[in-house]
């Protein structure tokens, strides 16, 4: 499987149903928009044989949450500031219809935390969130180490310092070279 950067007329958008009508339609419809105007970027995945067919996507971007949305033990355990915060959201992502149960989801949100933790890396961010569409979701999104913000909301988080030690990696202090002159 390649998980790639949405291209405008390289996959058969319209044949893709996840059976999530507003899931379906924002590939169909708005995601090539979205990533055109900087709104967003979206990823799909392909088989390695067929580059054409999209068995899943994901949608990421970055947003700022207010200090007060997360709950308080997170922000005294990581020390974060009484303001408003940088995160990266996993605003979408879906799975075929015809691809369900195979781990494709799973592998796509491993995906999409680890380009969250490199842009964090590079230019700051706290956390990913996530909205889960309904409650089904919840608890497939708690087994990666997602929690809710609150008891009753389908909005939910994984401070970035977990989603380094799940992926195995590290922050590393940036880099960077002058250009010769």
């Amino acid at each position: 499987m390649i998980i790639e950067s949405l291209q405008k007329d390289k996959y058969g958008r319209l044949d893709f149903t996840c059976g999530n009508e507003a899931l379906d339609r924002f590939l169909h419809e708005s995601a090539y928009q979205a990533v055109v105007k900087g709104l967003s970027k979206t990823y799909v995945a392909v088989e390695e044989n067929d580059e054409t067919t999209i068995l899943g996507y994901y949608t990421v971007t970055t947003i700022r949450v207010e200090a007060g949305e997360l709950p308080d033990r997170i922000l005294r355990t990581l020390k974060l500031p009484k303001h408003g915060l940088p995160v990266s959201l996993v605003a979408r992502l879906a799975v075929s219809e015809h691809r369900k149960k195979q781990g494709i989801g799973a592998l796509m949100l491993f995906d999409a935390m680890a380009r969250c933790a490199r842009v964090a890396s590079d230019i700051g961010g706290v956390a990913i969130v996530v909205d889960a569409l309904d409650e089904s979701v919840i608890d497939w999104y708690a087994q990666f180490g997602f929690k809710r913000f609150e008891p009753s909301s389908r909005k939910m988080f994984i401070p970035m310092v977990t989603v380094r030690q799940l992926l195995g990696v590290r922050e590393e202090p940036p880099r960077s070279r002058a250009p010769a002159s």
